[in-house]
């Protein structure tokens, strides 16, 4: 019974490993294709990870179509991009990855401004568990920002760091920045300024990226959930902080 049991532990684990992985090639190859516009948002609650990777998808649509289509009414799209959200999902030890993503095609042209309007959505009880599933179509609001809670908005810098997801990621990244001229500084979590603002790459042991953040002043914001966060909540991570110019 042992042995059985054994086998049967290793037989499914290997299932979800082999699972897992594929959705995470599913993902890298979404993100390669310029067909796409895509997000994602890594949490230890599902929901909040979904809420994060909408929001993050919602301002990477508004910047394309203010960019490439400038004519185009940016809520008009916003709304076809809700329509035609596409969503995956994957485990990282104890977080869940979130991944939204939309064709570019399903939200320009808009033929007919007449053919899709904003509605109102109850917003899901936080105790409900959303079944998130490949390719599943989402109608659902952008996140509510708490009253208590500044309203965030990503800048284009800030939108690609939320695409880093490996500690080995980070140093490419801040040798891109340093080459464009964009670095001020970085260095490790215990020589980060006291006095002055910069970002955080917060990485967990197996080389994960627990958050990014956004230290400024006394206060430090997660950039993947919108959020007041605080470095402090992820107990046995490192972190690398850097500055911009």
């Amino acid at each position: 019974m042992k042995r059985l049991f054994f086998c049967l532990s290793f037989i499914i684990c290997h299932i979800s490993f082999s699972y897992a992985q594929s959705i995470a090639q599913e993902m890298n190859k979404i993100k390669r294709d310029t067909m796409y516009i895509s997000a994602e948002a890594t949490m230890k609650d599902l929901n909040e990870a979904y809420s994060g990777a909408r929001a993050i998808l919602e301002m990477k649509v508004s910047d394309w179509v203010r960019s490439q289509h400038p004519a185009e009414e940016i809520e008009l799209c916003i709304v076809k991009a809700k329509e035609h959200c596409m969503q995956l999902e994957t485990r990282r030890g104890d977080y869940y990855r979130a991944f939204v993503y939309v064709r570019k095609s399903d939200i320009m042209p808009v033929a007919d401004k007449s053919e899709v309007k904003v509605l109102e959505v109850a917003p899901v009880a936080k105790s409900q568990k959303m079944e998130a599933k490949p390719a599943v179509l989402v109608t659902e609001e952008a996140p509510r920002v708490e009253k208590t809670q500044p309203v965030l908005k990503l800048t284009p810098d800030e939108i690609q760091m939320t695409q880093i997801q490996g500690f080995y990621d980070i140093e490419p990244y801040i040798k891109g920045l340093k080459s464009n001229g964009k670095l001020n500084a970085y260095g490790k979590y215990a020589t980060m300024p006291v006095d002055e603002d910069c970002h955080l790459f917060v990485y967990d042991k197996q080389g994960n990226i627990s958050a990014l953040l956004r230290k400024s002043g006394a206060n430090q914001y997660n950039l993947n959930t919108l959020k007041e966060d605080n470095i402090k909540n992820y107990k046995n991570c490192g972190a690398i902080w850097f500055q911009l110019k």
